[in-house]
């Protein structure tokens, strides 16, 4: 793959996780953090490949269901804008302003926040053109001046390879089944892509977009104990549709307000997982998204160099053959780099050959995940190595990003007591009632501290930590990026 070398380097602790993340994707050749604009970064070959892995996961998913892929500009006017106040009030400290170099007077144009004012203009011509109902994504960039600390990939000022879906019906019903569609797909991208089980939760209609309906947004607990926004599912409501008059005539020449779900996430994907499945050593790649499933590196023994490379170059055709995605390493690096630089760059599978594989007709088989040698008889390793690929390394991620999270997260019905637990790192579940004042007050408690909402797939009765009311909902507290 024309690397560099990557010499030895011992990573941070995990626990200090923007020193380690860092550090990893820099050795990892993810991302160029260098780059002279704050909050922007350039990726790498070998980081765009894992991105492009899920950018094309997600091209054929949603296509598949109905959803057809467009582009609509960056420049955003200002009078597109302005038609949802709300929004505009919303992201105006945020907004960057786009304009020619040398020219004076000219239109105010932003670079797109998001993409509701760039697409929903348009979408009130199509829906008078007979089209409805519509759904479609964009898979783009998206700008908004970040005040605060930047991190690569967790908060930035160009957030890349941001997919937005954007649908409108002409009923609720209708909304409602595509939103549940969205978060099928959502649920099998982080399980069958990611190998991690996701944190999903109901949002409170004070945190909505003004005048949404719902909204189901998807969590990472981070190696530090922070929590991070992965992603959302939001049913706009009519919202929307009010702002920018998307309305259609039924039959009988009535105007209705249609109805909208909008749904959104991108390179956070990524860092969940780098910061769940990563370890001392680097990255562990999820076998669906990783760029190369198998390295395999000869281990040369002087006068049988020649018959070692043969032998790794005839492995690395057969396991192809099978669309398995292989690469031997003939680089001038030392056998101990090799391992350290592939180890790094979390190549699920390790295939080594030396002398003794050749003579005893066997390989050695080396899993990133476990860290485990197995000896395999050559005529047995393509079975073995697809079984391990496709059903025991997503299992093995999977069930370790579980038991991450039941270490990082414990249940407590006094509040003093959840915020020692944050303090040393963790995330507290507590019972809450969903109010807006219990909400507040938990956010005062403590620095960047909140409550994500309402757990979707746990429930169970007790009393809000705050005002004592009973409840049966359970929420996810502690520190955020």
């Amino acid at each position: 793959m024309g690397q560099k070398e990557i010499k030895p380097e011992k990573l941070p602790e995990k626990e200090r996780f923007i020193e380690w993340y860092n550090k990893v994707l820099e050795l990892a050749e993810i991302a160029e953090r260098r780059y002279a604009v704050k909050g922007a970064f350039v990726w790498m070959p070998y980081g765009l490949k894992i991105m492009k892995a899920l950018v094309h996961w997600w091209d054929t998913e949603f296509q598949k269901n109905g959803i057809e892929e467009t582009y609509f500009p960056l420049f955003v006017p200002l009078q597109y804008a302005k038609q949802n106040d709300s929004w505009f009030e919303g992201f105006k400290e945020n907004l960057y302003v786009a304009k020619p170099y040398a020219a004076k007077d000219t239109e105010t144009l932003f670079l797109r926040p998001t993409g509701e004012p760039a697409m929903y203009p348009i979408f009130r011509l199509w829906i008078r053109d007979g089209k409805l109902p519509i759904k479609v994504y964009e898979t783009v960039s998206s700008f908004r001046f970040e005040g605060r600390t930047t991190h690569t990939m967790i908060r930035d000022r160009e957030i890349t390879f941001w997919y937005e879906i954007h649908t409108v019906h002409k009923t609720r019903e209708e909304a409602m089944e595509e939103m549940e569609k969205h978060i099928e797909i959502n649920d099998r991208l982080w399980k069958e892509m990611l190998n991690i089980k996701p944190i999903k939760v109901e949002k409170p209609k004070y945190e909505l977009f003004p005048g949404a309906d719902s909204a189901v947004e998807y969590y990472t607990i981070l190696p530090d104990g922070r929590l991070l926004e992965n992603g959302s599912v939001n049913n706009l409501g009519q919202a929307y549709a009010k702002k920018f008059k998307l309305q259609y005539v039924d039959g009988e020449g009535k105007k209705h307000y249609c109805w909208q779900i909008c749904t959104g996430n991108g390179a956070r994907y990524l860092v969940a997982v780098f910061a769940i499945h990563g370890d001392e050593r680097g990255l562990v790649l999820p076998p669906r998204i990783a760029p190369l499933q198998v390295v395999i590196i000869p281990i040369l023994k002087k006068g049988s160099e020649e018959r070692i490379k043969q032998a790794c170059e005839e492995l690395a055709r057969v396991l192809r053959e099978q669309n398995i995605r292989a690469e031997c390493d003939f680089s001038e690096e030392s056998t101990g780099a090799k391992f350290y630089k592939w180890d790094i760059k979390g190549v699920p599978l390790r295939i080594e050959v030396g002398l003794r594989e050749l003579e005893e007709n066997k390989v050695t088989v080396f899993r990133r995940d476990t860290k485990e040698r197995v000896i395999i008889e050559k005529r047995k390793l393509v079975s073995f190595v697809k079984q391990l690929l496709e059903e025991e390394l997503p299992k093995t991620l999977l069930e370790r990003s579980e038991k991450f999270v039941e270490e990082k997260v414990k249940y407590f019905s006094n509040v003093e007591e959840a915020l020692e637990w944050i303090k040393k790192g963790g995330v507290a579940k507590l019972h809450w009632c969903e109010g807006k004042e219990c909400y507040e007050k938990l956010c005062s408690l403590i620095e960047a501290a909140e409550p994500t909402g309402s757990l979707l797939d746990e429930s169970s009765k007790g009393k809000c930590v705050i005002c004592g009311k009973k409840t049966e909902k359970l929420t996810l507290y502690g520190r955020t990026y």
